[in-house]
């Protein structure tokens, strides 16, 4: 049944690299393309792989979209950690099946869907967030992207609660203050487990680098995740015109 679409099931309806859509296949959904209407009733039931036409004439793929694509539908309360940068993460953090996550500002749960993932079953994530409103929203997330019983979501403030110590493989923090909450961190990392701290600007990394040195991490690295897309017509291909310029800035230490 994984290859027939179900009611429900979120869809990639593809016709060009310009225009495509990702929809929840519902029989009561009506989808209005630049290239004429699609209706949702019609692909329930079909295979993955097939096509539907639209009713002008044009023919678009059923396929299955990516993770991203999926996450990107979700209610937003926050600005997202991009694949670009969450990628990256991931394999800083070194991030494997079992891991046991801390990651500190849950915001919308995309960066939370992600470590879930790569976790996996054995694995655990528990996120720690000050708002209540990002926390509603975010638990929808989670249980449409199928990780909500990984996932342990803490109302609080990650700079003063109570963390058991050298717990952790790994920690992420998306915050708007993380240099508070590294000195309250460290001692519940495992040795040699990595911290992640992701922040917009220079004033902020500056910070984050005096507090992960006085905290007494070490390895510390600060990297820019740069990301170009090009154009994929024939006699045609340049970088786009349009791209995802700056979104943040990685620092990862490590404890000794």
């Amino acid at each position: 049944m994984d290859d027939v679409v179900k009611e429900n099931d979120y869809v990639l309806l593809w016709h060009s690299n310009e225009i495509k859509l990702v929809v929840k296949a519902r029989r009561n959904l009506v989808v209005s393309t630049v290239r004429g209407v699609l209706r949702m009733s019609e692909i329930i039931g079909k295979e993955y792989g097939s096509k539907i036409v639209t009713n002008l004439g044009y023919v678009f793929y059923i396929t299955k979209p990516d993770i991203m694509d999926i996450l990107l539908k979700m209610p937003r309360v926050t600005q997202p950690i991009y694949p670009k940068d969450s990628s990256t993460l991931l394999i800083m953090l070194n991030i494997r099946p079992g891991s046991r996550v801390l990651e500190a500002g849950l915001g919308s749960g995309y960066a939370t869907v992600i470590l879930a993932m790569h976790a996996g079953p054995f694995g655990q994530v528990i996120t720690v967030e000050k708002s209540s409103k990002y926390i509603r929203v975010a638990k929808e997330t989670l249980r449409a992207m199928g990780v909500y019983d990984n996932v342990d979501v803490i109302n609080g403030d990650v700079s003063r609660i109570k963390l058991p110590s050298e717990y952790f493989n790994s920690a992420l923090l998306d915050m708007g203050d993380p240099w508070n909450a590294i000195p309250n961190i460290i001692n519940s990392l495992k040795h040699g487990g990595n911290i992640a701290v992701y922040v917009p600007t220079i004033s902020q990394v500056e910070r984050v680098i005096s507090s992960l040195m006085a905290s007494g991490f070490i390895d510390i690295k600060m990297i820019e995740v740069n990301w170009r897309e090009w154009k994929t017509t024939i006699n045609e291909v340049r970088p786009k015109t349009w791209n995802l310029s700056h979104t943040g800035f990685i620092i990862v230490a490590k404890r000794p």
